[in-house]
């Protein structure tokens, strides 16, 4: 039984395993037909996909050309294409060529367009990242993406990219290839090619390039927002680093040459050409109005699009002009000169010997922001007007000590003069009276950005990352429309063909109003006839402006002027470079100050009309004797004396209480009696006023301070006859304010009867 049963388990076995090999047999044919279909079905896909790439359709040298840039009037206007000068291979230094294929594509010289083991390598990254990381793409194919395709990243443009790499390898050698991929590489600021970056960047030729130079460029391509040494040395020398680290393994260069290459740092050419300057304009409009479509200024500048900006010729012709003089330049520093229109918030002009878009770069704003976090919420909160009085003194604010400039302080003054002082106590006091956090939001809707980190310290300039020389003007620019706050804008309006796609509409906000506006316009209207901001006094028509300096007692950093007139706000800024400081002659009064002066000597005068006071701003008499004796803000009052009157601006969100310290200065209880061979006079002196005691003759017979006591006066009296007194008041400083009626006593010699009555002229 044994035995049969043996039998019997092994034919069951067999037979298990007969079935489980049809089993896996089927399996394996559906899993062959299967891949064959996806196979097929993939390849359908991609044909159906790539039909109509074809090399022939493309230009491999499309350039920035295709687009159109045109100022206020529809004119066309100059930009980069002046970089976009194409150089020979063997124009470009093999540094160079050998940094990118040591970056870019190791294998460039053996593949035939796609670097299968670096595709294989990329999809792994993807798979494990769980998103499209990486493109595993070759120089080839970057040159099809660059001149044809565009940087999306998707397995449709992967495929497209791909069929074109092959046809390129097919019709160029692999030195036109890389001539080809090197002059269409953006390398941002609106550089194409390695001929402009190497000028812009570095006012090199290609060819002259030195390694570490040659090592950021290629670094820069990945991310040029993030790893252009214009906007971040760090970054761009990090990833030269990397760069140099490739190129040795990869045998193009020695240790000793990586390691001495590593000792270089990043030095911004001195000066741009007066062609750089001359496209700033142009740059910045460019970055922007790809911005504002959401595509690459790759795509913008080789799209056919046109774009229309606010550019005013002539006013760029002098800004350009100003940026280029030696007068106007400073060894050591950057400068920038900012014009925007008060109607629309448009650019009029920017120039600056800065490669960097107006938006993206940050400077502490010294003084200069003060009239935006200090000056005007104070007056829209309706706690100041410019002649409310303030003690300028040292003291510490909630554990911050500062000082002002020299160490230089007022004492009792008014927010107008310590604005022209730009006084850094009295602008504290304004912010922490109203409160941080009010004036902190106030800024934020003018435009002003902060970091959580941001404190007191902020008024004076002392902010985390500063401002932008944009955001600045859009703050000023509020004030100067009369406290709507609009964008400050390069574009007016962006078609490509007969098809809008952009138009400027201005988003205008209140956030102050008329009436602050016109108060703080018209305290900085001093600033500049006698303030810091002086050299603006000669304009013939209304400037307001505020000067700001940042630095220490071994040179400035920074140095602004912030000025705005009935239809511009200006910003003019001087800033440090390379680590080092300006002189300390370079103060925002200085240089800034001269520049914007230049630059509104220029302007249309019919147009600069004057600033309008709204109807919530007039004049009104004020009670000095209050103000200068007592430090407190009255209108005078019906009995105020004219020697203590002083018209000054109102606002009817701020309206003093009406003075009564002249009211009633005369004593109630003023008496004169008759006695026995003298009169006596009696009367409460005042707290306020001086009482002289005079006779009918004018003579003084008395007097008594202002200590508000009881007074009692014997005056000696001979004969016979009529005796009368009366009491005058005065100020500490001798100005008559009032007199009673006399009072008069008849004498009959000594004991006599009394007849005392008031005296009626």
């Amino acid at each position: 039984m044994k035995k049969n049963a043996s039998i019997f388990s092994d034919g069951v076995y067999i037979l298990t395993l007969v079935k489980k090999s049809k089993v896996l047999k089927i399996i394996a044919l559906v899993l062959l037909f299967t891949t064959i279909f996806i196979i097929l079905g993939g390849a359908f896909a991609i044909f159906l996909i790539t039909k109509d790439v074809n090399l022939k359709n493309y230009d491999l040298e499309a350039t920035a050309q295709d687009i159109g840039l045109y100022d206020a009037s529809d004119a066309p206007a100059e930009y980069p294409e002046k970089y976009k000068i194409e150089v020979k291979l063997e124009d470009i230094s093999p540094y160079i060529v050998n940094a990118f294929i040591a970056l870019e594509d190791k294998r460039f010289y053996t593949h035939h367009g796609l670097d299968y083991r670096r595709i294989a390598g990329a999809l792994i990254n993807n798979i494990k990242a769980g998103y499209f990381k990486e493109g595993g793409s070759t120089i080839t194919q970057q040159l099809a993406k660059n001149a044809i395709l565009t940087n999306e990243k998707s397995l449709v443009r992967k495929l497209k990219e791909a069929k074109l790499a092959r046809q390129i390898e097919k019709r160029y050698t692999k030195d036109q290839i890389l001539e080809m991929y090197l002059n269409t590489i953006y390398f941002g600021h609106s550089l194409y090619g390695v001929n402009a970056a190497a000028k812009g960047l570095f006012a090199k030729d290609p060819l002259t390039v030195t390694l570490s130079e040659a090592a950021i460029l290629a670094g820069i391509v990945k991310n040029p927002k993030k790893n252009s040494p214009l906007n971040s040395p760090e970054n761009a020398l990090k990833r030269r680093d990397l760069v140099l680290g490739l190129m040795t393994e990869q045998g193009y260069i020695t240790e000793a040459e990586r390691d001495l290459a590593m000792k270089e740092g990043y030095v911004r050419p001195d000066s741009l050409s007066d062609d750089e300057t001359d496209l700033s304009y142009a740059a910045a409009a460019i970055r922007e109005a790809a911005d504002i479509l959401g595509i690459s200024e790759k795509q913008l500048l080789t799209g056919g699009y046109s774009v229309y900006t606010y550019m005013d010729a002539a006013a760029q012709s002098e800004a350009v002009k100003l940026m280029s003089a030696d007068a106007y330049s400073e060894e050591n520093s950057d400068s920038l000169i900012l014009v925007a229109d008060n109607a629309t918030g448009g650019i009029k002009a920017y120039c600056s010997t800065l490669s960097i878009y107006p938006g993206d770069f940050r400077r502490q704003p010294a003084s200069a922001i003060k009239p935006i976090l200090s000056y005007a919420p104070a007056f829209e909160s309706g706690k100041y007007i410019p002649s409310s009085p303030i003690l300028d003194e040292p003291q510490t604010f909630q554990g911050y000590s500062p000082k002002n400039y020299k160490n230089s302080y007022l004492g009792w003054t008014n927010v107008a003069a310590a604005a022209r002082a730009s006084s850094n106590i009295a602008a504290l006091k304004m912010t922490t009276d109203v409160g941080w956090e009010y004036c902190k939001s106030f800024a934020m809707r003018c435009g002003i950005t902060f970091d959580e980190k941001d404190a007191l310290a902020s008024v004076l300039g002392g902010m985390t990352y500063g401002v932008t020389p944009k955001e600045i003007t859009e703050a000023y620019l509020s004030v100067a429309s009369g406290g709507v706050h609009k964008k400050v804008t390069f574009i007016r309006k962006i078609t490509r063909g007969s098809e809008v796609l952009y138009s400027a509409n201005a988003r205008n906000e209140r956030v102050m109003s008329e009436e602050c506006a016109y108060l703080l316009t018209d305290m900085l209207i001093g600033c500049a006839e006698s303030g810091t901001a002086k050299k603006l006094k000669d304009i013939p028509f209304p400037v307001a402006a505020k000067t700001g300096t940042n630095g220490d007692g071994e040179g400035n950093t920074d140095a602004w002027c912030m000025s705005y007139s009935a239809p511009d706000t200006m910003c003019v800024w001087y800033g440090a470079k390379n680590g080092k400081k300006m002189p300390l002659s370079l103060t925002g009064g200085g240089l800034p100050a001269k520049v914007s002066a230049e630059m509104y000597s220029h302007a249309d005068t019919e147009a600069a009309t004057d600033f309008i006071a709204p109807d919530g701003i007039f004049y009104a008499d004020i009670d000095t004797y209050s103000y200068d004796k007592y430090h407190v803000l009255e209108l005078a009052g019906e009995n105020t004396p004219y020697e203590y009157r002083k018209s000054v601006l109102m606002s009817s969100e701020c309206i003093p209480a009406v003075s009564t310290r002249f009211d009633d200065p005369l004593p109630h209880d003023f008496e004169v009696k008759s006695g026995d061979g003298e009169t006596v006079i009696s009367f409460t002196a005042s707290d306020r006023f001086i009482y002289y005691v005079t006779d009918l003759d004018g003579n003084v017979v008395a007097s008594a301070e202002p200590d508000g006591g009881k007074k009692e006066i014997a005056v000696a009296e001979y004969g016979f006859g009529i005796r009368g007194y009366r009491i005058e008041a005065y100020t500490a400083d001798g100005v008559a304010v009032a007199a009673t009626q006399p009072k008069i006593a008849f004498i009959f010699g000594s004991g006599t009867r009394k007849f005392p009555f008031d005296f009626i002229p």
